[in-house]
């Protein structure tokens, strides 16, 4: 009989993606990241496809409880933009096209990307 052992990620993949990304709450996304291991190298190649379309923008990853399912919660990767808002939907349904969309079921359902604006706008 086979025993799956649970998938541990290291310390190097958690400092990893936190060279990519701001974490809005650091303690929450690194206990995602360790309840969904599958996602790390999905993250890990996520910033530079998404350069393609944001070459500078500063993005995010943040823990966020879904208000319509109780107990379920998505790791939200953002982008911080200052383009106007078509211009960046389109950016990002070109990234979501070009990156989420070929990424497994299992991490599309754990994962949301969305622009975010300045708050001074």
């Amino acid at each position: 009989m086979t025993h799956n052992a649970p998938v541990i990620i290291s310390q190097s993949e958690i400092d990893s993606i936190q060279k990519l990304y701001t974490f809005k709450e650091p303690t929450e996304v690194v206990q995602f990241l360790e309840k969904y291991p599958f996602i790390v190298p999905p993250l890990l190649e996520a910033p530079t496809k998404l350069r393609k379309y944001f070459p500078n923008e500063p993005i995010f990853l943040e823990v966020v409880p879904d208000p319509e399912i109780v107990n379920y919660v998505q790791l939200i990767l953002s982008i911080l933009i200052t383009l106007d808002s078509p211009e960046a939907l389109f950016r990002l349904n070109k990234f979501d096209e070009d990156w989420l969309l070929g990424q497994s079921y299992e991490v599309r359902e754990q994962i949301c990307t969305l622009v975010e604006y300045p708050d001074e706008f």
